[in-house]
């Protein structure tokens, strides 16, 4: 591909107000990066045909960007692949909302195994730690690429469990670009990833710093890379529920595991329903972080799991049946 060609996706890549279709549109209608730089915002509402408002946008300084994004790419050895390229992750083309580019570092193609996404709260309890560590031990010894966003908590013993096999594959998510790892206290747990043929990975160009709205955005990637969410952990308000809704919207599966509703884990959800609402006494609007809870999925039907094996015996499962533990840790289908 010509340079130019790459020059023109990294600035589209990065035009916020503009869906996956217009950049598409646009990279197919204009000649190459100095035309799109050329263009004002009206000109480009008069090619996507769609009424923008609120928009920011001066291409010199987008072109500028691009460059520099362009030169890390070359000086990292960062790849990439587009969602009209052959290679690009096939579970994310059933998005309403597909990432035009991905960026990444690793192996691809360790998303075309079955993939599992396991998620939870970065204030986890020792037990939620261990059996995320001991599930995705579990699923990568069984041929599974363990999904998750490398965060404090759950998401890194998800990945340090699939790091315990022998040829676990896991990927990693990041909310920034690929240059920065995010949090940068895991950049040792990343290379592990790496040297065990697993893969990092993002829709930001490299350049890109971690920010709040991107932490959301990235949860989405991680939903709907898998069949099933399964959330270890997450009490009201937590990203991985926002990450369960996520994979609901894209008609995945969500699963709970047991030690959502251990006694440690109660005892974190009270103190966060505190915490919300002093913060909704203040002003702040988290009506709808109180409404987010595990118990809501467990009443809708979630399943609620203790194990891999409890994961595979639900997915095996004739649609419409619920799965139910017994006393004596076993499941039954119903």
């Amino acid at each position: 591909m010509r340079n130019d060609d790459l020059l023109l996706r990294l600035m589209l890549s990065d035009v916020s107000f503009l869906t996956t279709k217009e950049k598409t549109l646009l990279q197919t209608s204009l000649e190459g990066s100095g035309q799109l730089a050329s263009l004002s915002l009206a000109d480009i509402v008069k090619i996507i045909q769609r009424d923008i408002k609120r928009a920011f946008w001066k291409g010199s300084d987008s072109l500028k960007k691009a460059e520099l994004a362009e030169k890390l790419l070359f000086a990292l050895g960062i790849q990439w692949t587009a969602w009209d390229s052959e290679d690009f992750p096939a579970m994310l083309t059933e998005m309403t909302d597909p990432p035009y580019m991905l960026f990444y570092r690793g192996d691809l193609s360790c998303l075309k195994e079955p993939c599992l996404s396991l998620v939870g709260t970065r204030r986890a309890t020792a037990g939620a730690r261990k059996a995320s560590e001991n599930f995705a031990r579990d699923a990568a010894e069984d041929g599974c690429t363990v999904v998750s966003g490398l965060a404090y908590g759950i998401d890194s013993h998800a990945h340090k469990g699939s790091l315990l096999t022998a040829s676990g594959q896991t990927a990693a998510v990041l909310p920034s670009g690929i240059d920065t790892i995010t949090p940068l206290a895991h950049t040792k747990l990343a290379g592990r990833i790496l040297d065990k043929g697993g893969l990092l990975l993002s829709e930001y160009r490299p350049g890109t710093p971690a920010q709040a709205f991107r932490f959301v955005q990235r949860n989405r990637i991680i939903a709907a890379l898998s069949p099933v969410t399964l959330v270890a952990q997450a009490p009201a308000g937590s990203g991985a529920l926002i990450t369960a809704d996520y994979a609901l919207a894209y008609g995945r599966d969500v699963m709970l595991h047991e030690e959502c509703f251990s006694k440690d884990a109660e005892r974190v959800e009270q103190m966060n329903v505190q915490n919300l609402k002093s913060q909704a006494a203040l002003g702040k609007k988290v009506a709808h972080k109180l409404r987010q809870s595990v118990q809501k999925y467990r009443e809708d039907g979630a399943p609620v799991i203790a194990s891999y094996a409890d994961y595979k015996q639900c997915r095996a499962s004739a649609p419409g049946t619920v799965f139910c533990k017994r006393n004596d840790g076993q499941g039954d289908l119903f």
